[in-house]
């Protein structure tokens, strides 16, 4: 791999970083504004949504490159 994995991980978060504001916003700030916190599954479903996408997001990148790097390794020399 000539650059790395990790900085194809991070332009993936550079780039997830809006929808995930919002994917955060509508799934944990506004049911805490709705006053959801005094219901126990709230924190439950709270670290899901706040630990799955990230885990996800380095899955998919780290795959994405490792493929890269695969079929650049295939290639024949031009």
């Amino acid at each position: 791999m000539k650059h790395g994995m990790w900085p194809a991980v991070a332009r993936t978060f550079r780039r997830a970083a809006p929808p995930l504001a919002w994917y955060y916003a509508v799934t944990l700030a506004l049911p805490l504004a709705n006053g959801a916190a005094q219901a126990g599954a709230f924190a439950e479903h709270a670290l899901v949504v706040l630990v799955l996408p990230p885990v996800l997001i380095v899955l998919a990148s780290v795959t994405r490159e490792m493929a890269r790097a695969l079929a650049c390794r295939s290639e024949p020399p031009t």
